[in-house]
């Protein structure tokens, strides 16, 4: 392919921020095997009154990569428990297929948020091509390091790396990668760097899908 790449953690449901910039591009790469932070949005997002929507995840996760961290059990009625908060804030068939997947018995956190997220990404008409950081090369290759390399270096250049194995001509970044993302390793490949900037209010995805399909 050639065109219009961007990557992102394969979040919970992700925002309206994200879907944005991946219905911009021609592929995403789901960065998998960064590692997980406590507090982010790998397991959570909001509800619209504000409070947060947590799918829990076992102890001593931190730091290992979002691919290996697995869904907890605090409670023997988290699954109910959420899934009322989600009927009760967005209900419709959208919400209904989402409840169901969360029945089920996934053990790998990135396995349910994979599923959820082609549920609506679908249901929002985005077919946009979908790529995997831990089936790509360029996602785990060594990269030499010079003196002046740090850990943020590295991640421009896997991220490169990637978008070029994908064909891309194109690097589509969230406004954040203005603050740590390095243009050289794309520039030595013939790829252009832009910066996504989504206008409007940032809800959960699924806020998005009640309204196309009221």
């Amino acid at each position: 392919m050639s065109g219009v790449v961007t990557a992102h953690q394969p979040n919970t449901l992700i925002g309206a921020n994200v879907v944005s910039k991946i219905r911009a591009s021609d592929a995403v790469i789901w960065l998998d095997e960064v590692q997980y932070t406590k507090g982010g949005w790998t397991n959570r997002n909001k509800l619209p009154d504000g409070r947060w929507l947590t799918i829990p995840v076992e102890r001593h996760v931190y730091g290992k990569p979002i691919n290996r961290v697995r869904i907890g059990e605090p409670v023997k009625n988290w699954r109910e428990l959420v899934i009322h908060a989600l009927v009760d804030a967005w209900p419709g068939e959208v919400t209904a297929q989402i409840c169901r997947e969360i029945l089920r018995p996934y053990r790998l956190l990135v396995g349910l948020n994979a599923t959820l997220l082609r549920i609506v990404l679908e249901a929002l008409d985005i077919e946009t091509t979908w790529a995997w950081q831990s089936h790509l090369d360029g996602g785990h290759a060594v990269v030499a390091r010079s003196k002046d390399a740090n850990e943020l270096s590295v991640i421009s250049h896997r991220l490169a790396m990637m978008t070029e194995e994908l064909g891309g001509g194109v690097y589509l970044s969230g406004p954040s990668g203005r603050n740590y993302l390095d243009e050289a390793p794309f520039e030595e490949r013939g790829i252009a760097v832009e910066y996504w900037q989504h206008d409007g209010p940032t809800p959960c995805v699924l806020e998005l899908c009640a309204k196309v399909l009221a």
